[in-house]
């Protein structure tokens, strides 16, 4: 197993507020992948997307990243062939919101892991509510683990089993529930750090988190992604 990790850097043509920038890096992803007939296609299909991305990097203590200012993001994914278009692509975008300066791609792979957590929060709904931290963990543990079953299902069109293999504790990182701000609604989330068991399938269902992403909405505002160690 492998996956591909794209680093873009960025000069930031207007302020952006730190709740904002999962949809403002998610909408200019989407206008990149505009630029290729295939990733146009690729783009609307309501399934999940074999891509996730993180937020502005470094953080502003003031919450809004400068205009003027040099920022960097990284998008990572199994496909080799979408990091390299969007690697070739990424300079040719016309953005009111930032300006590619230069891109850089590299190739990580498997390894063991005993820890996985998150950098920008996961986002978890039950009947279409955002999941709570005074709500049924239990419940949020399955939620988690269904999902990455699926991805794995979908990426690789095998069947894997999580339920009581991957996940050996969890922890929360936020006292209080944080969002993102997306097409005029408040996306709720928590930041994390799960223990992963030692076994084959938590290696690969915890090894592909990172790849793609943790929870929902991966793709659409960067939610759940990932580091390890």
């Amino acid at each position: 197993m492998n996956y591909f990790e794209l680093t873009i850097t960025v000069l930031l043509n207007r302020n952006i507020y730190f709740a904002d920038s999962g949809y403002v890096i998610g909408k200019n992803i989407n206008k990149i992948m505009l630029l290729d007939e295939s990733l146009k296609e690729f783009h609307p299909k309501k399934e999940y997307k074999n891509y996730v991305f993180n937020s502005f990097f470094p953080l502003e203590k003031e919450k809004t990243y400068k205009k003027d200012n040099l920022y960097i993001f990284k998008i990572r994914s199994l496909d080799y062939e979408f990091c390299e278009k969007m690697y070739k692509l990424s300079p040719y975008l016309k953005s009111d919101d930032f300006k590619v300066i230069s891109a850089d791609i590299k190739e990580i792979n498997k390894k063991t892991l005993k820890e996985i957590y998150t950098l920008t929060p996961l986002i978890i709904t039950i009947d279409n509510k955002p999941w709570m931290q005074n709500d049924d963990l239990n419940l949020f543990k399955e939620r988690l683990e269904i999902n990455l079953e699926k991805k794995y299902k979908n990426f690789y069109n095998e069947d894997i089993s999580a339920k009581d293999k991957l996940i050996n504790n969890i922890t929360f990182k936020n006292r209080v529930p944080m969002y993102y701000n997306y097409k005029n609604i408040r996306l709720l989330g928590n930041k994390i750090s799960i223990s992963i068991h030692d076994n084959e399938n938590a290696q690969k269902l915890a090894f592909l988190a990172l790849a793609v992403g943790l929870g929902e909405k991966n793709s659409s505002v960067g939610a759940g992604f990932c580091e390890g160690t």
